[in-house]
């Protein structure tokens, strides 16, 4: 079985997508350990209760243990049975000693078995995206405090509109990421529970004390009672790779913000660069933000398996395995593909260049004209909000046009002059004076927000 392996495993692509941790939460060995961990603590919970016997239970449990199966002879079953789990039931059957193993996914069923494991794994999945969000989290709220009065343009509709900081940028990404960090933690309630509906949701299989089973499975395992068999309800892993693709989505809106600043011509923070990196193959002088475009491509990657996610939802009768299959085959690579976008953001905002003199100089380029709010809201005083507008509007132009310095032709303009004495349009160009609260919206960012 290759369960999630897929393309992400070749050599060359691992080296831009997914992790190791990831890998190794949702590779073959360990997904398939997680069904023998949820045969041990039914047999458990069996035996908890006298439904089995306690060394039966035992014997079990010793078992229940990968490297103590024939891996290669599991694999061949699985070819002969084209079932996904009857093969490793068979062979835990026989790896336990005495009679023991007549007791083995006594009244489960399959789904029971594979959807609680995927849990597991899911869960251990989160435990990583949790510690990588607080990573990045804590990166961006240094850097927000690093650079809380660092000033720099701020751009709408692709052109400079008006100076912000930069600290108050990486305020603004933290406190997105923190809103996913609520999200996750939120939706474990909901997708950590056990799948114990047997055959076909009744949970007939399990005896009359199905619901005392019901528990003990779920306290051993750590997780919770589902109010109603799930089989059919793909709800809880559709909402989970629903906030993962938002995560996703943050994290390239991240990496798209780099690879901008980055650019030649703007050169206001750029992807950090090893000694011994390549950019191009041609251009030595190239500095690529290959880390950047791979949560790009990677962030794209697993947003289009968001739709496919929710089509997992509609599900047909008490039980569908196809909406089954193409969980086992979604879950693994969304996993890993945030587990590497977060992975490559770490190590781009754990050590970002930034470069404040150029952030100051790009505030010059216009020459004063990025501070014709301030032109405009000073004159409105005396000439009212609506002809204080038209007027700059019309300087401005006369600017451009004449190709002469906004200050010059601000102080030239008879109707300006008349409203604004000379010596205060310096001051009012001063990008500095303009960049409003920012630096206290970044201390209100961080003060209200969760520190890692």
């Amino acid at each position: 079985m290759q369960l999630g392996s897929c393309f992400l495993d070749s050599l060359t692509v691992t080296s831009f997508f997914g992790n190791a941790e990831m890998r190794a939460v949702f590779n073959d060995r360990q997904l398939m350990q997680s069904w023998l961990d949820v045969e041990a603590a039914l047999a458990r919970g069996q035996a908890s209760l006298g439904i089995i016997p306690r060394a039966a239970a035992e014997a079990i449990t010793a078992a229940a243990r990968l490297e103590k199966l024939d891996t290669a002879a599991l694999v061949a079953d699985a070819e002969d049975t084209v079932h996904p789990l009857v093969p490793l039931v068979r062979a835990l059957t026989a790896a336990c000693p005495g009679d023991a193993g007549r007791y083995v996914h006594l009244g489960a069923t399959t789904q029971d078995v594979m959807d609680t494991g995927f849990v597991l794994r899911a869960r251990a999945g989160l435990d990583v995206v949790g510690r990588q969000l607080d990573e990045l989290v804590r990166l961006l709220r240094r850097l927000a405090l690093r650079h809380r009065s660092t000033p720099m343009p701020a751009r709408t509709h692709g052109q400079q509109a008006l100076p912000t900081t930069f600290g108050l940028r990486c305020a603004v990404w933290q406190s997105e990421l923190q809103r996913h960090r609520d999200r996750l933690r939120e939706l474990r309630a909901r997708l950590l529970v056990t799948s114990m509906g047997g055959a076909a949701g009744t949970m007939a299989g399990y005896g009359p004390q199905a619901f005392a089973l019901e528990r003990a499975v779920a306290d051993d395992l750590g997780l919770a009672v589902a109010d109603t068999p799930w089989h059919a309800t793909s709800d809880r892993f559709a909402e989970c790779l629903m906030v993962l693709g938002m995560v996703a989505s943050s994290g390239e809106k991240l990496a798209r913000e780099v690879y901008f600043l980055g650019r030649t011509e703007v050169g206001e923070a750029y992807e950090p660069q090893r000694t011994t990196q390549v950019g191009s193959s041609t251009m030595p002088h190239k500095r690529n933000p290959i880390r950047c475009e791979a949560v790009i491509a990677a962030a794209g990657t697993l947003r289009a398996q968001v739709p496919l996610a929710l089509q997992t939802m509609v599900a047909q009768d008490d039980r569908d395995m196809g909406v089954g299959m193409t969980l086992w085959k979604l879950l693994p690579e969304c996993f890993i593909l945030i587990g590497g976008v977060l992975e490559r953001l770490v190590e781009v905002f754990g050590d970002l260049g930034v470069n404040p003199d150029r952030m100051r100089a790009n505030l010059d380029i216009t020459g004063g004209l990025v501070l014709s709010e301030a032109v405009m809201l000073r004159l409105a005083g005396a000439l009212g909000r609506e002809e204080a507008h038209h007027l700059v509007m019309r300087v401005v132009r006369d600017s451009l046009e004449q190709d002469r310095p906004f200050a010059d032709v601000l102080r030239g303009d008879p109707q300006v002059a008349a409203a604004l004495p000379g010596e205060d349009v310096a001051g009012l160009l001063d990008p500095l004076s303009y960049v409003g609260h920012a630096a206290a919206l970044v201390d209100r960012a961080l003060l209200t927000s969760e520190s890692p």
